[in-house]
């Protein structure tokens, strides 16, 4: 997206605002943007309302209490964090919340493996972590960037 288009996206906001059946209007007012393509770019980055950054402990306790009761549904756990999209909710839980993490140091074993799946499969973290139970493709990367390092 280009500064003309975020502010082009800004102004039909502001005229429109963010409700559901907008949209379309909306991305009438940014040339080559697809109403889909301008609720994205609002929701996830352009929203004053949105929070980026650390997560704090209350947000970490909040999220556990809304994957309790709405299980994995990303955009109704969502409402209950204000500021938090969805995508960051299944980014925050997956990566540091789940209580399915595998959070012991990695074994020498699991470093050779790591070590021969990066060779196989480059830098598709995601892929790579299959091979590790209860390791995030992030804590995959992670791990990689040590062993380089070292």
């Amino acid at each position: 997206w280009t500064v003309e288009e975020d502010n082009l996206l800004r102004l039909a906001v502001q005229l429109y605002g963010d409700r559901s059946e907008k949209w379309t209007k909306i991305a009438a007012c940014v040339p080559n943007r697809t109403n889909k393509m301008c609720r994205k770019r609002w929701f996830h980055s352009l929203d004053p309302n949105l929070r980026k950054g650390p997560w704090t402990k209350e947000e970490d306790e909040l999220l556990m209490k809304a994957v309790e009761k709405h299980k994995k549904v990303w955009c109704k756990v969502a409402e209950s964090i204000p500021g938090r999209t969805d995508d960051q909710c299944a980014k925050r839980w997956k990566e540091c919340l789940d209580p399915e993490i595998d959070h012991t140091e990695w074994t020498d074993q699991e470093d050779l493996l790591l070590m021969q799946k990066y060779a196989e499969l480059g830098t598709q973290w995601q892929k790579i972590s299959q091979f590790f139970p209860g390791r995030p493709g992030l804590h995959c990367r992670n791990r990689w960037r040590k062993i380089e390092r070292t």
